[in-house]
């Protein structure tokens, strides 16, 4: 290419560029609006601290990104996917039920879940089963399992066994955890029953701190997360950043009456001394 044409094409995509601004981020009046506006799906809304769907990242924390598939609200926590039956904003509780079990109790691959400990926590009156799955010699090592068989891929079967509690593999290929309500509990190791228990979900609660949403929403603000400290904030209309709450607006100056003349009335006249 000739020097001469490259220069000019140089020179002229730099220009170029000066005159284009390219956002890098949205302002706080556009994450007051979008912050402001709830998830809506399938019946499910939820505002702070959850985001997706229309809320920007900044309008949550990372690990409560919600989605909407279907018309069927849906999240997933650790790579595993579970679907979001019931979100109780003010408790906090949120009621999940795992995507693979809803439809038996054979899932392919086995996915072992795990909550991060700092975002959730469990909900009582529940206890938990374990699936167990790929042991060959459990009912020698383990005692007392019920069993079923899971078809594999390649046609073979292979062996499940549930235990009460939380319990690993062991010498087993894995095995996942599920809470189970207490009151609903399948009597009697009974399968169908379990796995209805499996599609009904669980509850867990979010660990998020939520102090200062009721004085920010009262302030006009809405709530959501400061990228550079991951803490809640607020996003108040007309200002720069996100505060603890809303500053009040500036008081109006409201100016003196204009004197009404009354007809009849004359100015008293001026006296000389």
């Amino acid at each position: 290419m000739n020097s001469s044409v490259f220069s000019f094409l140089s020179d002229f995509v730099f220009l170029l560029l000066l005159f284009i601004q390219i956002p890098s981020s949205l302002s706080n009046d556009d994450l007051l609006t979008a912050c402001g506006k709830e998830f809506e799906c399938g019946g499910i809304s939820a505002g702070f601290p959850f985001w997706g769907a229309g809320r920007p990242p900044a309008c949550g924390i990372p690990e409560l990104e919600l989605k909407c598939e279907n018309n069927i609200a849906k999240m997933n926590i650790n790579q595993v996917a579970y679907r979001v039956l019931k979100i109780y904003q003010y408790y906090p509780i949120l009621w999940i039920a795992r995507e693979d079990y809803s439809v038996g109790l054979c899932p392919s691959p086995f996915m072992y879940s795990t909550f991060n400990p700092k975002i959730f926590e469990s909900v009582e009156g529940y206890r938990n089963f374990t699936l167990i799955y790929g042991c060959e010699d459990a009912y020698t090592t383990r005692p007392g399992p019920r069993t079923f068989t899971c078809k594999t891929n390649d046609g073979d079967g292979q062996s499940v066994y549930i235990q009460e509690g939380d319990n690993g593999p062991g010498e087993c290929n894995g095995s996942v955890i599920m809470p189970v309500s207490i009151k609903d509990s399948p009597p009697g190791w009974n399968m169908t029953a379990l796995e209805e228990q499996l599609k009904k979900g669980f509850e867990v609660r979010w660990k998020v701190d939520m102090g200062l949403c009721p004085k920010c929403f009262i302030s006009s603000g809405v709530c959501g997360i400061d990228n550079d400290t991951s803490q809640p904030t607020c996003y108040c209309p007309n200002q720069y950043s996100g505060s603890k709450t809303c500053a009040p607006p500036a008081p109006t100056t409201i100016p003196a009456p204009t004197p009404i003349p009354v007809p009849g009335m004359h100015s008293p006249p001026e006296i000389s001394l």
